[in-house]
């Protein structure tokens, strides 16, 4: 009974809810008009929020990552024999956090930041580098992934040297910030670790900066992780964030064609 009523404990379930009684009234008093124009939405949503349409989205944009290699970019995800130069873990997956034990909390896409970690600890690349970040809250010019980069350094959590792309705004920033230190390195071989739904725009963003990369997926959404069941009488929350997460990256890909970031 738990997995049929408890959508309703969510806002998204609450307001499909109350939509969906909501045409019902309309149509008991004969407002067709009206009832067609709530009713829309309300389809729409118990489409999105009860089926299994958005972890299908989702599992396709991850599934060329499945199994350590990557179809579309012709390149393993699974670290190659030799060490690699260095590994990069895109930011996102943390936030500061001044009343936290570390300073920091960590959020949906965190696993980026522990792959990349695990990485460099089990021997498979020499330098942490981690994403670029918004400046710190009061700190314009520093960025708050320097907080996690601390709490790397200061656990020794890895043997190697650690550090971070700086303020960046978006993925793009990250890939120019880390061409300009991969050339000051000398590095060729490099291993980019995201979330797998974002692996393919953050890989050509990478390419278009002259960078060849081997990816590495990590925090997969579907593919791998324990689903609800397939249809559910009320809209599930989670569902529209799955489908949001899909529509960033799409949208996000045409956007960065449109700019010549990415071919």
């Amino acid at each position: 009974m738990n997995q049929f009523f408890g959508p309703l404990s969510e806002p998204v379930g609450a307001v499909w809810c109350l939509m969906f009684l909501s045409v019902l009234w309309l149509l008991c008093r004969r407002q067709w008009r009206n009832a067609m124009w709530l009713g829309f939405p309300t389809v729409l949503l118990f489409v999105i929020g009860s089926t299994s349409v958005a972890e299908k989205l989702v599992a396709a944009e991850e599934k060329p990552w499945v199994g350590g290699r990557s179809t579309e970019q012709g390149a393993g995800s699974s670290a190659p024999n030799a060490p690699a130069d260095a590994v990069v873990a895109l930011g996102g997956g943390q936030r500061v956090s001044n009343y936290d034990a570390l300073g920091f909390a960590m959020e949906d896409g965190g696993g980026r930041l522990l792959t990349a970690i695990e990485l460099v600890r089990s021997g498979k690349a020499k330098t942490l580098v981690l994403g670029g970040s918004w400046p710190m809250p009061g700190k314009p010019k520093e960025p708050s992934m320097s907080v996690v980069q601390d709490w790397v350094t200061s656990w020794r959590l890895v043997e190697g040297p650690v550090t971070n792309l700086g303020i960046c705004i978006n993925t793009h920033d990250e890939a120019v910030a880390f061409q300009k230190l991969a050339q000051r390195s000398a590095w060729v071989n490099v291993m980019l670790v995201t979330s797998a739904l974002h692996l393919r725009r953050s890989a050509a963003a990478f390419k278009q900066q002259g960078i060849a990369v081997t990816p590495v997926a990590a925090d997969f959404h579907v593919q791998g992780v324990s689903q609800d069941l397939p249809f559910s009488p009320f809209p599930r929350q989670h569902r529209l964030f799955l489908l949001a997460f899909y529509l960033h990256e799409k949208i996000g890909w045409w956007a960065y064609r449109l700019r010549g970031w990415v071919t």
